[in-house]
This record gives C-alpha cells, sequence and structure tokens, in this order.
C-alpha cells in the first residue's frame, strides 16, 4: 500500500476504508500541498500585519464576531490566546464516543482537507494530523454535539486540545505556553465537515455491503420457496419495457444468484402470481440502489471539498479586484452529507423491510417447507425465534427511517439560525446498519437453513458459494435447544466487511469524478 498523497489523491469511501482499518497506512505531505499551504498561511499573516479583521483570527466567534473597533479594547489582548480558548469552551460533548475507526477516518480526512491549501494553516498542523494517525492514537470524540452547521465543532474539540497539547502548546498549570496555536489553528481543525464526513463514509461502505449481501440472500429465499423466475425476465426489466438502471441491475442480480438452479415444484392451489417480496424485488431495490449511487456520489465529493470558513483563495483563483484572499463562506454547512445519510437510512430500512416479509414464507410453512424451517417434527419451534427477531429489526429500521434534516433548529443565538443537523443524522445511519447487519445474518441463517431443504442447487455455483459463507458462521439448526446469538452476530460483522462471493454485473457507477 503506497502512501496516500494528502490534498493531491482522490479521496472516496472505500480508500478511507481502506486506510483506517489498516495500522500500517501511511499519509504524506507533498511539496505541492506544501506549498500551496505555506502561500495561503503567508497571507494570512500579511492580513493581520495590514491591520485587517480575520473572522476567528482577531474576532470572537459566531454571533459574538465583531469588527475590532466595534469590541472593548481590552479584548484585543485575547486575541493571542483565542485558538486555545476556542477549543476549551467548544468542549462540551456527551454521549458515545466515536469508534477509534471512525476517528482514524476522521484523522485522515481533516488532514485531507487542510493540505489543500484553503484555510490558511501552516504545514505543521497536517503534521501533527498525520504523527497522530501514524501513532495508532484514536483520541475519545463524542458523539453528542455537533450541528452539522459550523462543521463538527463539538465533536471535534477534544482533538484540536490533543493536537495542541501534543504540540507542547498548551500551557502548564501556572505557567505561560511558549507557543500558540498558530492563526487559526484550531478553527481549522473543527469548523469543517471531515468529522461526519468521515463517520457517514464508512457506514456508507458497510451499508454498500450489506445491501449486496440482502440481494443476494433475497435471491436465495425467493428460490428457495420457489419463486416464479418469469418475474425477473430480462426483457420486462429493460427498454421498451422500463428505462431504470437500478431495476434492471437488480434483476439482474437476482438471476446471477440462482444461476443453473433447478427450481423444485410449487405446491398445489397456490396463487398464481408470487407475493410482491418475491415478485417485486427489482421494483423495490432499484431505486434503493441507485439511492446508494447517488449518497457515494455526494459523499466523495464532500471528501475532496474543503469544508472550512474562511476560505483562502489565491490571485489565480480571484483576479486582481481581490484585496486578499480569505473569504467568509458556509463550507461548514453539512446539507449533502445530512441528505446522504438520510438517504441511506431510508434505504436500509426499505430493504430491511422487504427481507422481513420472506422471512414470513420462509416459516409458514405453505411453499413446500416445513414449519419454522425444522425437520425436528412437529411441536419444534426451529428457527421461529430468528424470525421474531427480525420483525423487531424491521421495525427499528423502520423508525431509523425518520429524516434527520427536517428537524434542525436554530443555535447560537439564531447566528446559526439553519443547521444541517448532520451529526445527528450520522449517529442515527450508524445504528442503522448494524440494525441492518444483524437482520441480513438473520435472514441469510433461514435462507441458508431453507435451501437445504430443497434440491436442485448443488450445481449452480452462485448459490454453494453464498451457502459456504454462511455456513462457516452459522451452523445448520437441526434442534430448539441451540442458541445461534454469537453466530449470528460474528456473520453480521463479517457480511459488513466481506465482497459477496458470486459474480453479477457492476453495481456502482460513480458519478463524483
Amino acid at each position: 500500500m503506497q502512501a496516500f498523497q494528502l490534498g493531491e489523491a482522490r479521496l472516496t469511501p472505500e480508500v478511507l476504508a481502506s486506510w483506517a482499518d489498516n495500522p500500517a497506512a501511511r499519509l504524506t505531505l507533498g511539496p505541492a500541498a506544501r506549498v500551496r499551504m505555506e502561500a495561503s498561511f503567508r497571507d494570512l499573516k500579511l492580513a493581520l500585519a495590514r491591520g485587517e479583521t480575520i473572522y476567528g483570527v482577531n474576532t470572537g466567534f459566531g454571533g459574538n464576531a465583531r469588527p475590532r473597533e466595534a469590541r472593548p479594547r481590552e479584548s484585543e489582548a485575547h486575541d493571542l490566546d483565542l485558538q486555545h480558548r476556542l477549543s476549551r469552551y467548544l468542549d462540551v460533548g456527551s454521549g458515545p464516543t466515536l469508534d477509534p475507526r471512525v476517528v482514524r477516518g476522521i484523522l485522515l480526512a481533516r488532514a485531507h482537507v487542510l493540505a489543500q491549501g484553503r484555510s490558511a494553516v501552516p504545514p505543521k498542523l497536517v503534521e501533527a494530523l498525520i504523527d497522530l494517525f501514524h501513532h495508532g492514537g484514536a483520541p475519545a470524540l463524542p458523539a453528542w454535539g455537533s450541528l452539522g452547521a459550523s462543521g463538527d465543532l463539538v465533536t471535534l474539540a477534544p482533538l484540536a486540545r490533543l493536537i495542541e497539547e501534543k504540540a507542547g502548546l498548551a500551557p502548564s498549570e501556572g505557567t505561560e505556553p511558549t507557543e500558540r496555536l498558530p492563526g487559526r489553528a484550531a478553527l481549522a481543525i473543527m469548523n469543517g465537515l471531515s468529522g461526519v464526513t468521515a463517520q457517514v463514509a464508512l457506514d456508507l461502505t458497510s451499508a454498500r455491503r450489506l445491501f449486496e449481501w440482502g440481494v443476494a440472500s433475497s435471491a436465495v429465499a425467493a428460490w428457495a420457496v420457489g419463486v416464479r423466475e418469469e418475474a425477473w425476465t430480462a426483457a420486462l426489466h429493460a427498454p421498451p419495457v422500463r428505462h431504470h438502471s437500478g431495476q434492471a441491475s437488480i434483476a439482474a442480480l437476482l438471476r446471477g444468484v440462482v444461476a443453473d438452479a433447478h427450481t423444485s415444484p410449487l405446491p398445489a392451489g397456490l396463487a398464481i402470481q408470487d407475493p410482491y417480496s418475491l415478485r417485486c424485488i427489482p421494483q423495490a431495490l432499484g431505486p434503493c440502489l441507485e439511492q446508494l449511487d447517488l449518497s457515494h456520489c455526494w459523499i466523495t465529493q464532500e471528501l475532496n471539498s474543503v469544508s472550512d470558513n474562511p476560505i483562502w483563495l489565491g490571485d489565480e483563483d480571484l483576479g486582481e479586484e481581490a484585496t486578499h484572499g480569505l473569504l467568509s463562506s458556509g463550507h461548514f454547512f453539512g446539507g449533502y452529507v445530512v441528505q446522504a445519510a438520510d438517504t441511506v437510512c431510508g434505504v436500509l430500512a426499505r430493504l430491511g423491510d422487504l427481507l422481513e416479509r420472506q422471512t414470513f414464507l420462509l416459516v409458514d410453512g405453505t411453499r413446500g417447507l416445513p414449519e419454522n424451517l425444522t425437520a425436528a417434527g412437529p411441536g419444534r419451534h426451529g428457527m421461529k425465534g430468528v424470525h421474531q427477531a427480525s420483525s423487531a429489526l424491521a421495525m427499528r429500521l423502520q423508525r431509523g427511517a425518520i429524516p434527520s434534516a427536517p428537524f434542525a433548529r436554530s443555535a447560537e443565538g439564531h447566528n446559526q439560525d439553519i443547521v444541517s443537523n448532520a451529526m445527528n443524522a450520522a449517529t442515527v445511519l450508524t445504528e442503522q446498519v448494524q440494525a441492518l447487519a444483524a437482520l441480513v445474518a438473520a435472514h441469510s441463517a433461514m435462507a441458508a437453513q431453507a435451501l437445504e431443504f430443497r434440491d436442485g442447487w448443488q450445481g449452480a455455483a452462485g448459490l454453494v458459494a453464498w451457502h459456504e459463507t454462511i455456513r462457516c458462521a452459522v451452523p445448520p439448526l437441526r434442534e430448539d435447544d441451540v442458541p445461534l446469538r454469537e453466530a449470528l452476530a460474528a456473520l453480521a460483522t463479517q457480511l459488513g466487511r466481506a465482497p459477496v462471493p458470486v459474480r453479477w454485473p457492476t453495481l456502482w457507477e460513480d458519478r463524483s469524478r
């Protein structure tokens, strides 16, 4: 694995996940990125030497920011330790701490943003983040308290404090530091979307894997209960009949999983058309596939965008009319991130609803499978408990599909009179991914059990490969007295990381370039 070139290489959710998971991964600040950073920091110092008012450097913050002439004279003495005080008054987070894997992703994502040279901070700030990443450290960052408006202020305040202390810039008790965080360094660490974007990006990579496993498991379950595969026919899902690429892709995936399997005859007396949870899988999950694609595009774009305020633009960006290159905007507002998180939460709930509907067909004993998927005889409960847990997980996913963006509140004395609520959306998404992983694992265990009651699948490469993967984690259930909790938990973890062992068409079209 080559070192990731901060500020130069393209960062995707998959790259972020790969580097966050690998303790040996390395980051580097290349010459071009270093030159841009030095130029922006030099312009900041020149602007201050001219006596200019620069937000977050010689002003207060948020609604307390005032022009220098409008502030009490004695406040000017506080400018020297403004960054020091900022990281302390905002260190008020609560709730659970972010997973260490997420924190490593945040270190990479924030270093990548600052290395683009638009934040007017010196290279040594990025070097401090690199050192922390290489050390394997994962500071405790709180999940609750950030608005997703002025970035991840509360969540990343402990990181700004740690960088200050690590660099020897924080005062010891009764002493003064020999140096302060330079310019706007603490604000630059905190006043962006790298925290929430990294968390959503990592969850998105897991969600994509789980979606693939969910589609595969739904194909297996549908085949095991005797789906009429005519509903998945390629011509029915392609022009001129239908014009949705996601729907066509899902139909192709379903056909690919069960290719070369011989369907068993259905019991007499069934309706001539299958329930929607079998017949309408492409129609239900096709738009979900496209929504995941769009969310992936947004998060990739955000990972490679500058989220900060103010933003430095060079002469080549502004032209001759600009007096200096530090311009205020709102690039810390997590509009794209919250919409992506909300969208993925809804996608996972839709998939969970479909899988849970299928579990009824697997255990009800009406489509040629034994009741409760057990051969132990009448009165045995078999996989009834797994089915019950699936229903509970589906309801949890439905609750988590309520979007976070509309619940935003005015904050900070109405200076932040609209906020994105992105961090709260990210924490919900994390819970959604965990719940879906458990549901896909439960559904897969039931589908594998159902498959073993059928003949005609042993020559189908897709079904065999899928079955072997599931059975490596969850053994067949023969009696009621075998607890499956630990096995299902292990399978849930595996499915969020492992690729589906089935060859199928390309799922993800990356439009973010």
